[in-house]
């Protein structure tokens, strides 16, 4: 196989996505276990995450090959490119989900592979084949996957409490804001496919405005949470510096609305989430 195909069935697991959801199941670890953290559970949890999310990501691509034929930002992706047939797809995303789910049962335990199969399936059925072509409240309810990374690596230290659901949200609220504003820098191009994205139902100014608010109050979340469990000074500056920094485009996107800002804003908001969960993981070993 060449250097170029074996790119092509990396491209498939969306690497570029996937990272974050393999992070905040290790924090989601991390979270839970301080300071008593096992190196072979963060391995172990690596490698399920990319598996699993890599793995629904394939059957995205796969699913969702005649739709990205009609995008510019997608029509040159592995399938609709011709670089990778339907059917290698498909098999290669079932390949990397057994094989996923089988180690985390392995591995994990019970009910961190309960989380896993249930992030994989709220994404790659719920979201990608049921309701993305249905209706606007798709990633309202395929973002519980966010939820169900976090809690996969929550799961593997101590049972579920308060604390992760609450830990979880800043996932969940983080994911509609970066995907609506990505639809709309990118709204000419959804709307020539059956995408319903709640951006595409309203008026474009009223939802700028909406999708900027909704970042604010998820960087603010953040922000919360930050102060209710790991109360570090230095973190919280170097998380608030982060959060402005994303929240600077939100309020620029409200006062003088344009797709470019939104582009921007769409940049600036994986880095907010990111600080949070390595932050967090640094300071909750070394509280």
């Amino acid at each position: 196989m060449s250097n170029v195909a074996i790119k092509d069935y990396v491209l498939l697991m969306k690497p570029r996505v996937i990272w974050l959801l393999v992070l905040a199941a290790v924090a989601g670890y991390v979270f839970a276990a301080s300071p008593r953290v096992n190196i072979a559970y963060v391995v172990e949890l690596t490698l399920v995450g990319l598996l699993s999310t890599g793995g629904s990501a394939a059957f995205n691509m796969y699913y969702e090959r005649d739709i990205d034929a009609q995008m510019i930002r997608t029509r040159n992706r592995p399938i609709p490119a011709g670089r990778v047939s339907p059917g290698n797809a498909l098999i290669e995303s079932l390949v990397l989900s057994i094989l996923g789910f089988a180690l985390s049962y392995l591995w994990l335990g019970t009910i961190p592979t309960i989380f896993v199969v249930l992030g994989w399936f709220l994404y790659a059925i719920v979201y990608t084949v049921f309701l993305k072509c249905r209706s606007w409240s798709n990633i309202l309810i395929g973002g519980v996957a966010g939820n169900a990374a976090l809690l996969t690596g929550w799961t593997v230290a101590k049972p579920l409490d308060l604390e992760a659901i609450l830990l979880s949200m800043a996932i969940y609220l983080w994911i509609p804001a970066h995907i609506w504003s990505l639809v709309i820098r990118a709204k000419d191009d959804y709307s020539r496919t059956c995408i319903k994205m709640l951006p595409l139902e309203m008026s474009e100014d009223r939802a700028m405005i909406m999708v900027a608010l909704l970042n604010v109050i998820s960087n603010i979340y953040m922000l919360f949470l930050y102060i209710l469990f790991l109360r570090n000074l230095i973190g919280l500056i170097i998380l608030l510096i982060t959060a402005a920094w994303s929240s600077y485009y939100s309020v620029k996107a409200m006062i003088k609305p344009s797709r470019e800002v939104f582009w921007q804003m769409f940049k600036a908001s994986s880095p907010v989430l990111t600080v949070f969960l390595l932050i967090g993981m640094v300071l909750s070993i070394i509280k």
